[in-house]
C-alpha cells in the first residue's frame, strides 16, 4: 500500500513515522523550504544564530510526543530542560509552586508554597478549579472567563494568572476561549500525576527533538513541492474497494492531508461533494504569535527558565512570557539568548517592529529582578496565522472525510486540545492508524 502525506509539519511527520514503522510506502510533500510547519527552524540575518519559529514548551502530559521521541532513541530528559511546573512572575510578585504530592492529595499541591494569590479567596478559588477539571460538566458555550468567574475568581488573579496562562495555552483571549478545552489541558497537566505537570523546554532546535530523524528516514521520499491537485480515480477496484488517489498526477492508495486548514480547503474544493462538506467547517479566525529574541553579550543567568511578564500594550509592553536560554539551552551560543513571547500578536499589527522590540525590552528591564546584560542584536519574528481562535463550540473536522482513503491531520482537527504540538502529533498518529486499518 502506498500512501502520500501532504505536509511535513509535526502532524505529517508523525503520520509518516507511524507508516514507515509499519512498512508502508510513504512519500511526503512539503511546500516550504524547511519541514516542521509552524515549528520549523529559521535563520534570522540580524541575530546570526539559528532559531525556532517561536518558543515552544512541552508538558509531561504530552505522552504522544514524548513517546515518539523515545521510539526514535531520543531521551526527552536529555533533549529538554525538565523541571516541575513553577509559574513565577519576573518581578516575583506572583509565584505558584505545584508541590508533587501523592494522589489523591496531589491537587492540593497547587495551593502550597505559593505567593501572591490574593489571600484566602485566591487559594479557595484555585482549590475549586482543581476540583472542577471535568470538561463534560462545563457548558459547551462557556468561555474560560465565565467558568473561572463562576468559581469565584478574584479579579486580580483573573488578570495576573489566568489571562496569560490562557493565552499561552490557547492563543485566545480569556473572554473568548473555550472553557472545555482549557479545562482539559489543566486536567491533563495540573490535575494528573506530578510528572505530567513537568515543563519540557527543548535544549536546542525543536527540529532536533524528532522531526530531523524522521526526515532522515524519508530521504528522497520527502519531496519539496507544493501540491496543486488531489483527485480520486473514478473507477473502483475489482474487489469493490474505492479507486486510488492521484497527487499531482502520481498514484497512491491513500492520502493524508496534513496541511493548514486553509490549504486543505484549497485541495478539497475540487472533489465531488466538497461544497456540502466544507460548508460544515467553521469560519476559521486566526491569531498571531510574536517572539522578540535578544542576543545578549553574556548569558543572563536570571535563575528562571520561564517567567511571567505583566503586559500592558497601552504602554508598549507586549510580552507575556520570558525564556532565559542561559538556564535551559545546551552549552553554546544559544545560552546568550532570551525570548519574549507575545500571544495575540495581531494587536501590534499597525506598530513599527522596532517600537515593539524597544517597548518589550523596556518591559523586561522594568520587571526582571536580575539586570539584563547588554544587547548585541535583537529581532522580532511574527507568525501571523500561528493558531486558530479557540472559541466555544468550534466544530473542528474529524480525521475521516466523506472520501474513502482520504484522511485529515493537523492541530486544527478535532484533537480535543488547542493548536499545540501534542495535538498535531496525536492527529498525525490517529490518521496513520486509520490508514493502516484500511483493507490493502
Amino acid at each position: 500500500m502506498s500512501i502520500a502525506v501532504v505536509g511535513a509539519g509535526w502532524a505529517g511527520l508523525a503520520a509518516a513515522h507511524a507508516l514507515l514503522r509499519a512498512g508502508r510506502q510513504v512519500h511526503v510533500y512539503e511546500a516550504a523550504a524547511q519541514p516542521g510547519g509552524r515549528a520549523r527552524p529559521i535563520e534570522h540575518p540580524t541575530l546570526g544564530v539559528p532559531l525556532d519559529n517561536g518558543q515552544h514548551v512541552l508538558l509531561g502530559a504530552y505522552h504522544a510526543t514524548l513517546d515518539l521521541m523515545r521510539t526514535l532513541g531520543i531521551d526527552p530528559a536529555h533533549a529538554c530542560h525538565v523541571q516541575p511546573l513553577r509559574l513565577a512572575s519576573a518581578d516575583r510578585a506572583l509565584r505558584l509552586n505545584f508541590w508533587p504530592l501523592p494522589a489523591p492529595a496531589h491537587r492540593l499541591g497547587v495551593l502550597l508554597g505559593s505567593h501572591g494569590l490574593d489571600g484566602w479567596r485566591g487559594r479557595r478559588h484555585l482549590g475549586r478549579v482543581m476540583r472542577a477539571l471535568n470538561p463534560e460538566r462545563i457548558a459547551a458555550h462557556e468561555t474560560v472567563q465565565d467558568w473561572l468567574c463562576a468559581l469565584d475568581c478574584p479579579p486580580t488573579l483573573l488578570s495576573a494568572l489566568w489571562a496569560p496562562l490562557c493565552l499561552a495555552a490557547c492563543n485566545t483571549p480569556i473572554a473568548q476561549a473555550d472553557a472545555r478545552i482549557f479545562a482539559r489541558v489543566l486536567r491533563d497537566s495540573l490535575g494528573a500525576r506530578a510528572p505530567d505537570s513537568h515543563l519540557y523546554i527543548p535544549r536546542t532546535r525543536l527540529h532536533a527533538l524528532w522531526p530531523a530523524q524522521v526526515c532522515a528516514q524519508l530521504g528522497a521520499r520527502l519531496r519539496r513541492q507544493r501540491v496543486q491537485c488531489i483527485e480520486q480515480e473514478r473507477h473502483a477496484r475489482s474487489d469493490g474497494a474505492p479507486g486510488a488517489w492521484r497527487v499531482d498526477g502520481e498514484r497512491y492508495d491513500q492520502v493524508i492531508l496534513a496541511v493548514p486548514a486553509y490549504e486543505a480547503q484549497r485541495l478539497l474544493a475540487s472533489l465531488p461533494g466538497a461544497n456540502g462538506y466544507l460548508n460544515r467547517w467553521p469560519a476559521w479566525q486566526y491569531a498571531a504569535i510574536g517572539t522578540v529574541t535578544l542576543r545578549l553579550r553574556a548569558p543572563w543567568h536570571s535563575g528562571q527558565a520561564m517567567s511571567l511578564l505583566w503586559d500592558d500594550p497601552a504602554r508598549n509592553a507586549w510580552g507575556q512570557w520570558c525564556f532565559d536560554r542561559s538556564v535551559s539551552a545546551a552549552p553554546g551560543p544559544e545560552q546568550h539568548l532570551a525570548h519574549v513571547v507575545i500571544s495575540g500578536a495581531e494587536r501590534y499589527a499597525n506598530c513599527d517592529a522596532q517600537a515593539v522590540i524597544e517597548g518589550t525590552v523596556a518591559q523586561l528591564r522594568a520587571q526582571a529582578r536580575r539586570p539584563l546584560p547588554a544587547i548585541d542584536a535583537q529581532a522580532l519574528v511574527t507568525e501571523k496565522r500561528a493558531t486558530f481562535l479557540l472559541t466555544p463550540g468550534l466544530a473542528r473536522p474529524q480525521t475521516r472525510t466523506p472520501w474513502a482513503g482520504l484522511l485529515l491531520a493537523g492541530d486544527w482537527t478535532d484533537t480535543g486540545y488547542p493548536a499545540v504540538l501534542e495535538g498535531a502529533v496525536r492527529s498525525g498518529q490517529g490518521a496513520a492508524a486509520l490508514a493502516l486499518a484500511a483493507p490493502a
